[in-house]
């Protein structure tokens, strides 16, 4: 049987999502706009939720592509304030549209999301050999980062929020060691996401 981080074991759904994405290296924009809004929308919840949510989340928000989020109508908004299928949170929603009129400026200008990030962990995804009982304290780790993101115009941009998202996008590699992934992971190639063939 093959050991994993303990809270993926809680459904087949957060299962599917450590094994097959948590941690793996991204450089793909669209990729980490997604991945910024699923936390922005996590805020409060459990991760559980917000996969169970996914699917619909992604056909609201144009598979998360940020250029079509930016250009939604008042109608479009107002439609996903009162869709049935997705967490129904305005000040998120509202987030999440502001964060891609943010991004699609930055992008005007030469600016990337993926760059930024990167930045944060020198090119190099950073590995803090957890083991089972560790806890992190990531606050330090992303105070810059958080105020670089606030001060280019991101919304609900929080130290938790944005540590979550460097784990997800595989900047930081927080998988246990005694997880079979941690080595997977470690052994990916951060510019296609394809893993290393020795």
């Amino acid at each position: 049987m093959s050991h994993r981080c303990q809270w993926a074991e809680k459904s087949p759904q957060l299962l599917r999502y450590h094994d097959l994405e948590w941690g793996v290296p991204v450089r793909d924009e669209r990729q980490l706009f997604e991945n910024l809004a699923l936390e922005v929308f996590q805020a409060g919840l459990n991760w559980q939720v917000i996969l169970r949510y996914r699917p619909a989340l992604k056909a609201a928000f144009a598979q998360f592509d940020a250029e079509r989020i930016a250009h939604f109508t008042v109608p479009q908004i107002k439609a996903l304030y009162t869709d049935p299928t997705i967490i129904r949170n305005r000040a998120k929603i509202d987030a999440v549209i502001e964060n891609a009129r943010v991004l699609t400026g930055l992008h005007d200008l030469g600016w990337q999301l993926s760059e930024t990030l990167w930045q944060q962990v020198n090119q190099t995804p950073l590995d803090h050999q957890l083991r089972e009982g560790d806890v992190l304290q990531p606050g330090w780790f992303v105070a810059d980062l958080v105020q670089t993101l606030k001060q280019l115009g991101f919304k609900r941009i929080g130290p938790k929020t944005c540590y979550a998202l460097l784990q997800a996008s595989g900047m930081v590699n927080d998988h246990l060691q005694s997880c079979f992934r941690h080595d997977e992971v470690a052994g990916v190639r951060p510019d296609t996401g394809f893993e290393v063939v020795p």
